[in-house]
C-alpha cells in the first residue's frame, strides 16, 4: 500500500504513475541481465551454463537436482564470485519532430543530456533487513556461497542444500550523470539461503530430483525524475484551451508566474522494499542410456513475491512553486485536472507483487571422443508473465481515478497496473570440455542471451539488449577427494533505441509516454559489460 504520511491529497497522478513504474521495472531488468551470472559455479560458467545434462556436483541443486544422485559419500562446496559490471548509455541529438516542438514552445533552455554519455561501474548493494543501499568499497562485487550434500551408505538417493545468489547487482551514478533520470542508485538482491533437495537413482539409466528453494528478495532505488517536455506541452495546451481568464498561464511551461524546466530534476524518488520469504520448487531428470550420452531437463516453478517497505518523494523548489501557485491562484484547475498541490515531501508505505518467472531447460551432453565432450542446452524463461504488474493502495486516491479515466484497463480507484508486455524467450547455450589429463579438464563455452525485453520497451534503467557470454575455465583434482574449479566470463549486451521507439525511455507520443519517458525524442544506444571470475573448492568429509 502507498499513502501520504500526513494524510494529505497525493500530489497528482502523473508522478505516482512514474514512481510506480520505476518500482516494478527495476527488478525485472536486473534479473534478466544477471540470470545465472552470480550463481558462482565455475564449471557451469566455463561451459556457458550448458550443464542441464551435466550438472555440477552440489550445485545440481540449482542446475538439475537429479545430478545429486551422482554424489558419493559426503561432499562440501565453497564458492567465490568476483563480478565487475559497467553500464553505459550514449544519447544522441533530438529527433527533428521533437526539436520542432521544443522550438515551438520556446523552452529557453538546453538539455544537458543531448549528445552526452552516461557510464558507471560503481557498486551499491541491498543488504537484507538493512534500510537503503550500502556502498561497496571494492571495484568488483564479491559473493561467497557454498553448500553440502551426502548419500547415506547403501542408498540410491542423496540429500543436499546450498546457498547461492540468483541475483546480486547494483550501481550508483554521479550527481550530473545524464542517466540519473532513470536510476541514480539501484540495488537488487535475491539470495537463496536454504534449498533442501533430493536426487534419486531409479536404475542404471534414469535419475530424478526435486527441491524447495527459500529465498530473500530486496530492491532499493534512488532516482531523479524530470517532466517530459512533450507532456508539459500537453498540459500547457490544455490550460490554454481552458482559458481561465486569471492570467495564470504565462509562456511555455510558465504557470502563475512560476516556471518548470523540462530538462532538470523535478522530483527525487527513493524506494526500499523486501521480502524475507520467496518459495520456489525445482524438478529435474537425467537419462544416461550409454556412457557417452546424457539427456536432462530441469523446471523451476513461478513464485509471487509480495515485497513491502517504504518510499519517499522530495520535490524541487520549481515543482513546489509552479503547482503551489496554481493551487493558490486557480484552485479549480488543481481539482479539475488532478494537478499536484506543491508539497515539499511525501513518504509512506509501499507494497508490490513481483513474480519470479518459471524457467525450463533441457540439454544433452555427448562424449564425441574419449577426451572430448560437448554440451548443448535450450532454455526458456516465462517473462511474459510481466504483461502487467499490479500495485495496490491502502485507500481510494484521486490520481487513480484520473488514471482510470485515461486507461481503465490498467487502473481502478485503488489499484494501478503498469503494462510491461515482455516476452518469453528461448536461448541456446554451448560448452565443450577436454580431459587434458587424469587431473586436469579444460573448458570453454558460449551463451547467446536473447533479451526478453522487446525493442519498444528498452530503456536506460538497466541496458539489457541481446547479449553474448563467452567463457573459459578448468577443473583440477588436487587430491583424491579435493577438487578445484576456476572460470572466467565476459558478457556484452547492446541495444539501439531510436528516438520515439520505446515507451519506457524516449517515446514522442504524449498519449503513450505518460508512464515516464525522460528522454523523449532522443536517440539512445546502451551497452552493458560484465567480467566474471568464479572459483570453487569441493571436498569429501
Amino acid at each position: 500500500m502507498i499513502k501520504c504520511q500526513d494524510g494529505s491529497q497525493p500530489f497528482g497522478w502523473l508522478y505516482r504513475v512514474c514512481a510506480s513504474a520505476l518500482l516494478v521495472v527495476s527488478p525485472l531488468c536486473s534479473a534478466a541481465l544477471v540470470d545465472n551470472l552470480t550463481i558462482a559455479n565455475p564449471k557451469a560458467l566455463a561451459l556457458g551454463n550448458a550443464v542441464t545434462a551435466d550438472p555440477p556436483g552440489v550445485d545440481s541443486i540449482h542446475f538439475n537436482p537429479a545430478g545429486l544422485a551422482r554424489i558419493q559419500g559426503r561432499e562440501a562446496l565453497f564458492k567465490l564470485t568476483a563480478a565487475y559490471f559497467n553500464f553505459k548509455a550514449e544519447f544522441g541529438s533530438y529527433h527533428p519532430d521533437a526539436q520542432a516542438q521544443i522550438d515551438t514552445w520556446g523552452v529557453g533552455a538546453t538539455d544537458s543530456v543531448e549528445n552526452s554519455v552516461s557510464e558507471t561501474d560503481d557498486i551499491v548493494i541491498k543488504v537484507p533487513f538493512v534500510d537503503g543501499r550500502q556502498e561497496w568499497p571494492l571495484p568488483v562485487m564479491i559473493v561467497p556461497t557454498g553448500g553440502a550434500a551426502f548419500r547415506p551408505a547403501g542408498k540410491d538417493y542423496a540429500l543436499g542444500t546450498a546457498a547461492f545468489a540468483p541475483m546480486a547487482a547494483g550501481y550508483v551514478r554521479d550527481d550530473d550523470d545524464p542517466g540519473r533520470f532513470m536510476g541514480k542508485e539501484m540495488a537488487l538482491t535475491r539470495i537463496t539461503y536454504f534449498s533442501p533437495s533430493i536426487g534419486f537413482k531409479l536404475n542404471d539409466e534414469w535419475s530424478v530430483g526435486a527441491g524447495i528453494h527459500f529465498s530473500y528478495q530486496g530492491i532499493s532505488a534512488y532516482t531523479d525524475l524530470r517532466v517530459s517536455h512533450l507532456l508539459l506541452g500537453v498540459v500547457n495546451t490544455a490550460l490554454d484551451q481552458i482559458g481561465s481568464g486569471s492570467g495564470c498561464l504565462g509562456g511555455a511551461f510558465t504557470f502563475c508566474g512560476e516556471s518548470i524546466n523540462p530538462f532538470e530534476q523535478s522530483v527525487t524518488l527513493e524506494v526500499d522494499v523486501e521480502t524475507p520469504l520467496s518459495v520456489t520448487a525445482v524438478f529435474g531428470a537425467l537419462w544416461e542410456p550409454t556412457p557417452w550420452f546424457t539427456w536432462g531437463f530441469v523446471y523451476h516453478t513461478e513464485a509471487t513475491n509480495r515485497m513491502k517497505g517504504s518510499y519517499r518523494m522530495t520535490y524541487s523548489d520549481e515543482w513546489q512553486g509552479v503547482f503551489g501557485a496554481i493551487k493558490r491562484d486557480v484552485p479549480a484547475l488543481t481539482s479539475l485536472l488532478g494537478l499536484p498541490s506543491g508539497l515539499a515531501e511525501q513518504e509512506g508505505d509501499a507494497s508490490i507483487d513481483l513474480k519470479t518467472p518459471a524457467h525450463f531447460a533441457t540439454g544433452v551432453s555427448v562424449r564425441v571422443l574419449p577426451k572430448w565432450k560437448i554440451n548443448v542446452d535450450a532454455k526458456w524463461t516465462d517473462w511474459a508473465v510481466w504483461e502487467g504488474l499490479k500495485i495496490e493502495y491502502d485507500k481510494k486516491q484521486e490520481f487513480t481515478a484520473v488514471a482510470a479515466a485515461l486507461a481503465p484497463q490498467y487502473s481502478t480507484s485503488d489499484t494501478l497496473t503498469i503494462p510491461r508486455h515482455y516476452e518469453s524467450v528461448w536461448n541456446l547455450a554451448f560448452g565443450i570440455e577436454h580431459q587434458y589429463s587424469d587431473r586436469l579438464a579444460l573448458r570453454a563455452g558460449w551463451e547467446p542471451r536473447k533479451s526478453s525485453i522487446p525493442d519498444d520497451k528498452q530503456g536506460v534503467l538497466l541496458p539489457i539488449g541481446d547479449a553474448n557470454l563467452f567463457t573459459v575455465g578448468f577443473g583440477y583434482d588436487w587430491q583424491t577427494d579435493k577438487h578445484f574449479d576456476v572460470a572466467f566470463g565476459y558478457l556484452r549486451a547492446e541495444a539501439d533505441i531510436p528516438a520515439g521507439s520505446s515507451t519506457n525511455a524516449n517515446s514522442m507520443d504524449p498519449y503513450t509516454n505518460i508512464l515516464y519517458n525522460p528522454y523523449s525524442g532522443l536517440d539512445i544506444k546502451t551497452e552493458a559489460t560484465a567480467y566474471l571470475f568464479e572459483a570453487s573448492y569441493s571436498w569429501q568429509f
